[in-house]
């Protein structure tokens, strides 16, 4: 099913280039573009599993699973995981993760911020901080320990990318959002590790592969035949990597708008193409969607909810079907050119 150029080979060779290299490779744009109809999203192999002795396994493994479940793998690019961090597609890949760990409370919707005030009268906790305030708050503390803390304590999600715990600092009960990113970013620095971005399609809806492909989110309690349990079993055990649920080796766009942004992203755009490149793209276009506004949902913003409050348009549109998302954005974009953004 995979077009010839992205294959296990192919994946050999390009992972040797990059560690020749020290920069980015790609297979280039597929000879056949993702057709208009079905799933197309991106898989981010992460750099717990693209150590310099298994990477080129990974890739070989990921790959193979990927056929095996129906997907055709349209273009990989492999990068540095530092360089990947460096230019900020790590912060556009978890667009609200990151601005939750950083602003706290303010970055959070109405309903998260709903469930954390529930969170902390149960709790007691006496002030809420994202990751960053609480790590600034306690020079000592490491990005790891932060994350041990909180995983220890139990992490709630509270919405689409808000999490919180609650934990001790400096004595005092306090819910930390979020906890876990800095030891998740701390990740990408590792030297000689790799990011790998594969650009795929499939008739299969993407609730679909998220629920029997990708697998649960710690991999250890993964089927063998998903990807994170594949990556578990192929991978973790035979090169000693120590997967976790917050290092789980493998993520799959959540919904289709996500995975639109990140195609664009990570594809079209160093192309020098634009989101109507993509196939949910050319869809909004023919549909008469003013593009800047459809861009201005890339950020993950808040928007105003059907009854009131704020929801997040990526978090809004997992699980739904792709006609489903098209008419959520088709909305979306009118109520956001009505306000002043330019068509």
């Amino acid at each position: 099913m995979n077009d010839p150029v992205v294959n296990a080979p192919g994946a050999r060779t390009l992972v040797a280039a990059a560690h020749a290299t020290g920069r980015r490779q790609d297979t280039g744009a597929a000879p056949r573009p993702a057709p208009d109809g079905g799933s197309h999203f991106t898989v981010l192999v992460k750099p717990e599993v693209l150590t310099p002795g298994a990477a080129a396994d990974a890739l070989a493994q990921t790959l193979r699973v990927l056929d095996a479940g129906g997907v055709r793998v349209l273009r990989l690019v492999l990068t540095p995981a530092a360089d990947f961090a460096v230019r900020g597609h790590l912060h556009l890949h978890y667009p609200r993760l990151h601005r939750v760990a950083a602003d706290g409370a303010p970055a959070l919707t109405s309903g998260a911020r709903r469930e954390l005030a529930a969170l902390t009268d149960a709790t007691g906790a006496e002030e809420a901080l994202g990751a960053l305030d609480a790590m600034s708050r306690d020079p000592e503390l490491t990005p790891p320990e932060l994350e041990e803390r909180c995983r220890k304590a139990g992490i709630h999600k509270l919405g689409s990318g808000s999490y919180a715990s609650v934990t001790e600092l400096h004595g005092r009960p306090v819910a930390v959002l979020n906890g876990f990113l800095p030891a998740l970013a701390g990740g990408y620095a590792e030297p000689g590790a790799l990011a790998a971005l594969v650009e795929c399609h499939s008739s299969r809806e993407i609730a679909d592969l998220r629920e029997h492909l990708l697998g649960a989110l710690h991999p250890d309690a993964a089927d063998p035949a998903t990807l994170r349990g594949t990556l578990a079993d192929r991978i973790g055990r035979r090169h000693g990597i120590l997967l976790s649920e917050g290092r789980n080796g493998v993520h799959l766009s959540a919904g289709h708008l996500e995975g639109m942004f990140q195609a664009w992203r990570h594809f079209a755009a160093p192309d020098g193409h634009g989101i109507d490149s993509t196939p949910l793209g050319r869809a909004l276009a023919r549909a008469g969607v003013p593009l800047a506004a459809v861009r201005h949902l890339a950020a993950d913003p808040d928007l105003a909810g059907d009854r009131g409050g704020t929801l997040a348009p990526h978090g809004a549109t997992e699980g739904l079907r792709r006609d489903e998302v098209l008419d959520r954005v088709r909305q979306w974009a009118g109520t956001l050119t009505g306000k002043g953004e330019r068509p």
